[in-house]
């Protein structure tokens, strides 16, 4: 094993981003894991758990992301229209939330304040 090149980090923050530089490099190159830390003076055990750990982290922030960022839509044809509906213009849309919150009347004109309302529900 050669030495590394410069001194490993000390603080967690610079330690990560330390590691995250060699996982990329590795997955983008074609030496193996343990050839790419021969070559670069790494510990491999360290490499290997760095890597979990990033992709761990990466999974957990690829999950809270996709939680967080949509809502599931169920589009419906009204089966009779109501009196709400009827009165209506005929290029607005209603959003019926899960807890049987209406926001009717959704038009082109009003549909940046029904996204800013919607957002904090």
């Amino acid at each position: 094993m050669l030495k590394p090149t410069r001194p490993l980090p000390r603080r967690r923050a610079d330690k990560r981003k330390f590691w995250q530089h060699h996982v990329r490099r590795q997955a983008r190159g074609k030496l193996t894991q343990r050839r790419y830390c021969e070559r670069h003076g790494l510990g491999y055990a360290s490499f290997v758990r760095w890597r979990g750990l990033l992709s761990q982290r990466k999974h957990l922030q690829d999950q809270a992301v996709t939680v967080s960022s949509f809502i599931p839509v169920q589009v419906e044809e009204p089966q009779e229209p109501s009196s709400s509906f009827a009165r209506a213009d005929t290029d607005s849309i209603n959003l019926i939330l899960p807890s049987g919150m209406r926001i009717e009347g959704i038009t082109s004109t009003n549909l940046d304040l029904v996204a800013a309302l919607a957002s904090r529900l």
